[in-house]
């Protein structure tokens, strides 16, 4: 597939040669392993997406086509809080895949891997989407796809496509008591990957949005002590920041939110992935709990101050 290529990240390390060195600091810089990764092409124009563990650290990234050519990347920009990064070649007759839209994915849909696991090139294996909304396997990501398709050391940053050739997710990691693959694999869904790809393309950099407020699970003991019937979704509100979109749309600590923007919310990550999904300045409806009747409130999403 001429989309899908290989990467070699290559890194540096600081070394002492003798104790000598050691004492007075004196440091040579040698080469590590390289390390290895998929990505795939997303423009005619040499972008191409894969994971910033990928080529996190990296002095020198090569991209190794189907064709042969063995290309050196600029890193255009990366996203640590969605492990994804994007580089761009300089060439010509790249062929893309197309970002599928990730809303549309099925539970039991058929699903291609396709990257160069332990270095073989161009290895596709396949499998179903086994579950959506996965969360918690990872610091970053807030939610992943998980599929049986094989994942292998090598095939992160690789393409997960439907049936149809579109980018469905990007091959992230594995869930595993033995370091190989067991049938359990994690993908970054590809809106999200659009979302990092068009902000980064556009401003170099992710453009993180925010509404300003800290969050608690609605356990059962907190939904009975606020008078709410059992399994009712939602997040609990114990803090809403100054000068945030929550606090100017009239949010209070207490408070209950139970949609935003017409999507229900589960807890805080689903809250969290919603906002981040909306525009600077786009305005949205959250629904609120509020003293045991609904309320709606409007709120105008921000560009998070730590972007």
């Amino acid at each position: 597939m001429p989309s899908v290529v290989s990467i070699t990240a290559v890194q540096q390390a600081a070394v002492f040669n003798d104790s000598f060195s050691k004492f007075f600091g004196v440091t040579t810089l040698v080469e590590l392993p390289p390390q290895l990764g998929s990505g795939v092409m997303v423009s005619q124009e040499g972008h191409i997406v894969t994971n910033l563990h990928v080529i996190g650290g990296a002095l020198v990234v090569r991209v190794h086509l189907n064709d042969g050519r063995i290309l050196s990347a600029k890193v255009l920009g990366t996203d640590p809080f969605t492990d994804l990064a994007i580089l761009k070649v300089r060439g010509a007759g790249f062929i893309p895949l197309e970002l599928g839209n990730s809303d549309e994915v099925r539970v039991g849909q058929a699903v291609i891997a396709v990257g160069n696991p332990y270095g073989l090139q161009e290895t596709v294996t396949q499998g179903i989407i086994s579950a959506k909304g996965r969360r918690g396997f990872s610091e970053t990501v807030n939610e992943f796809f998980q599929t049986d398709a094989a994942i292998n050391p090598g095939n992160s940053g690789g393409p997960l496509i439907d049936l149809d050739g579109r980018i469905i997710a990007i091959n992230n990691s594995i869930l595993s008591d033995k370091g190989g693959w067991q049938g359990i694999s994690f993908a970054i869904p590809s809106n999200t990957v659009r979302r990092v790809f068009n902000d980064i393309r556009a401003h170099g950099r992710v453009v993180h949005t925010w509404l300003g407020v800290l969050t608690a699970p609605l356990t059962a003991s907190l939904s009975a002590s606020l008078g709410m019937p059992p399994g009712h979704h939602g997040v609990f509100i114990y803090r809403v920041l100054q000068g945030s979109p929550a606090k100017q749309a009239g949010i209070r600590p207490g408070d209950i939110i139970i949609s935003f923007d017409g999507k229900n919310v589960y807890d805080g990550v689903s809250l969290r992935n919603l906002v981040t999904e909306t525009q600077v300045g786009q305005k949205v409806s959250i629904k609120i709990l509020r003293d045991r009747s609904e309320k709606q409130v409007e709120a105008t999403i921000e560009k998070s101050p730590k972007t």
